[in-house]
């Protein structure tokens, strides 16, 4: 009799836990800076909502300096990869982004993970789009082809798109 509970009972909390999954990461770290003392804002890539082993994510890095730009950082997680373009279709408005002028950084996420990251600038307001959309794809373009995944898709969000909230909460000062 206590195995059938148990069972039930365990199977319920894994479906549970893996449920709110995609709403845990990473914190944004805030900081002064040293040259202007303007506050700044930045989160580490978190992962959209891939399908396979290969996939994309986004971070992000803001400075009181520059209050209406934000650099997306946008990587290819468990691959070794040039990013040369990234494209954004919020809501269906598609937005180019504007690549930094460094190359892709190509580091290791331990001993497992490959990452590559490259810095794109934008307006503050995408990532206000980004996280007030029903429906958020990302396009990274890369010497051999394109990948695309969703940061959010209806009910199918990602830990990406959950990361980029608790980033406008610490840019706007509010923990909620």
């Amino acid at each position: 009799m206590k195995s059938t509970i148990t069972v039930p009972f365990i199977a319920g909390l894994i479906l549970v836990l893996t449920g709110c999954g995609t709403t845990t990461g990473l914190s944004p770290r805030v900081a002064q800076s040293g040259f202007d003392n303007a506050r700044t804002v930045s989160i580490t890539p978190h992962g959209n909502a891939v399908s396979g082993m290969i996939g994309t994510g986004i971070g992000a890095e803001w400075s009181e300096a520059r209050k209406d730009q934000v650099i997306l950082i946008i990587a290819v997680f468990n691959m070794y990869t040039g990013i040369t373009g990234a494209e954004l279709n919020i809501d269906g408005e598609k937005i180019t982004l504007t690549p930094t002028s460094t190359v892709t950084d190509m580091g290791s996420g331990g001993d497992i993970m490959k990452i590559s990251t490259r810095g794109f600038v934008t307006q503050l307001e995408t990532v206000e789009k980004i996280i007030r959309s029903k429906r958020t794809w990302l396009r990274v373009h890369t010497p051999t082809g394109t990948l695309e995944d969703a940061v959010i898709d209806g009910a199918k969000d990602s830990k990406a798109y959950h990361a980029l909230k608790r980033f406008m909460q610490s840019v706007k000062g509010t923990n909620g």
